[in-house]
């Protein structure tokens, strides 16, 4: 029997300060060369502008495969805000069962956001109160949803060009984690003072500066995909400790970090580690809160696996879903 889960019974099962420890374990296991993750592949129509990725993954150990195929078209959006019309996640084990599918499209959004937070654990200071957020659609409602679970936050400040995505998001994130939501006039004023920064936006181009940022700040940046784009400036990504999910996906898909290094301000071997090397201890503890930080996420297929597993096992706990014989 394969469970089918749609957006309600998905979000339903999730657990966010679990799923940040989950997320963990399986960037510990990708850091360890225990799970095989192709990078993304896009298939675009020429003549309509619409795409088709898909993301698998395999994990050893566990015997356990998951993909996940998304769907979306520049000119649409679901009612929430986000661009993917439609993207499910398929999860099975090497018996060759499919266990379940379920709803991706938020599932994206939280799986990225929980990796971010992990990331925060180790590399901004335990009290941490003050989040700022550029973007304020459903990436950055999650990353506040899912930062309010691993530190003190009293202020979330953001920015967002369309008034109409801030309002709903200081609405959503107030009533979901009852910490107040500043909306600024501008990127500069959101993130003054800031001890976390958070960049969910779908910009071409950088929405931060160096000298907008505390010495300290972390910065989470989360919404560019392409070697082309980027929302982090080349002053901030040279001077900050540079953190990753994945070297190949890095080098793939990240304008972040490959714009910078094009412009001959640094090599290759910039970044300090793989996020997997700080939960598995290979990176030994240091003060980096001190410093400034920046954690370049680029989605990568253990995360979706990891989700998958934990929404999964909470339905069958919690006894949601649709069992059908495929």
């Amino acid at each position: 029997m394969v469970l089918i889960l749609d957006r309600t019974a998905t979000l339903d099962c999730l657990d966010l300060p679990k799923l940040v420890d989950e997320i963990g374990g399986g960037m510990a296991a990708l850091s360890r060369g225990e799970a095989v993750q192709p990078l993304r592949t896009r298939v675009f129509s020429s003549k309509t502008g619409g795409l088709l990725a898909s993301l698998p993954c395999y994990l050893s150990g566990e015997e356990l495969f998951s993909a996940k195929l998304g769907f979306s078209h520049p000119t649409l959006r679901e009612a929430d805000g986000t661009r993917h019309l439609t993207q499910v996640i398929a999860f099975g084990d090497t018996e060759g069962r499919l266990l379940s599918v379920m709803h991706g499209t938020l599932l994206g959004m939280y799986r990225t956001a929980a990796c971010s937070a992990l990331a925060a654990t180790y590399l901004s200071a335990p009290t941490s109160s003050h989040l700022a957020v550029i973007g304020c659609g459903p990436m950055g409602q999650a990353e506040a949803e899912v930062m309010a679970t691993i530190r003190p936050l009293s202020r979330i400040t953001v920015h967002d060009p369309n008034r109409e995505a801030a309002e709903k998001f200081r609405r959503t994130v107030e009533t979901r984690t009852g910490i107040p939501v500043t909306i600024c006039a501008s990127n500069e004023e959101a993130v003054e003072y800031a001890q976390l920064v958070s960049l969910a936006t779908t910009s071409h181009d950088p929405v931060i500066k160096r000298t907008w940022l505390s010495a300290n700040c972390h910065v989470s940046a989360l919404g560019a995909h392409r070697k082309d784009q980027r929302e982090v400036d080349s002053a901030t990504m040279t001077a900050a400790a540079v953190f990753i999910e994945s070297h190949d996906a890095l080098m793939a898909e990240a304008g972040d970090y490959l714009i910078p290094m094009s412009e001959g301000l640094y090599g290759a071997d910039h970044y300090v580690a793989e996020v997997g090397e700080l939960a598995t201890g290979t990176i030994g503890p240091q003060d980096w809160a001190d410093r400034l930080t920046v954690f370049k996420s680029t989605g990568v297929g253990i995360q979706d696996l990891i989700i998958a597993r934990h929404v999964y096992r909470r339905a069958l706990e919690m006894g949601v879903g649709l069992s059908v014989d495929f």
